[in-house]
């Protein structure tokens, strides 16, 4: 009887892990490779953008100072969009500007980025993926983001989720 119980969990486990997960507003859903992300919050900026927040918290993620960091995933939805995919990573670019270090196309019509930054604040070195895609009238950003010092250990995974958008 406990083998029966012990499967089953695992199964229900497994299932967990790898189940799809819709993003509000749009037609599109992902999936996480692992049960080590977490949501984290909801904010809604304003009544037509809201972002959505993940953290990665299988286990603690240190940099080379010996500081704990968080790798994140956060997805923009922005509704009511006229422009293109090419005008709001202009836009996003002006507010928080990077290094491109790779341009690609995505899916149907949407882009992709592999970037980096220097944050002043904490005087570390950030590296990301970050795609955007136009559901209809809406704008669907994605960005999972760590520290240099832990980006080529989280790339596989990024890219993951990141292929894993689909329309459902």
């Amino acid at each position: 009887m406990k083998k029966y119980i012990i499967i089953l969990a695992l199964m229900a486990f497994t299932t967990i892990a790898s189940a799809q997960i819709k993003i509000p507003g749009t037609r599109y859903t992902f999936q996480f490779p692992t049960d080590e992300w977490k949501f984290l919050q909801t904010t809604n900026v304003d009544k037509n953008c809201s972002v959505y927040l993940y953290s990665f918290n299988g286990r603690y993620v240190v940099d080379n100072a010996g500081d704990t960091t968080l790798p994140f995933m956060c997805i923009y939805v922005r509704k009511h969009y006229d422009g293109s995919v090419y005008d709001i990573a202009y836009q996003r670019f002006q507010q928080h500007p990077y290094q491109s270090l790779d341009e690609y196309t995505f899916g149907d019509g949407g882009i992709g980025y592999l970037a980096a930054y220097t944050d002043r604040k904490d005087n570390k070195d950030y590296e990301f993926r970050m795609v955007y895609i136009k559901d209809r009238s809406t704008i669907i950003e994605v960005r999972l983001e760590t520290t240099v010092d832990n980006f080529e250990e989280f790339d596989e995974t990024f890219q993951s989720i990141i292929n894993s958008l689909s329309v459902k």
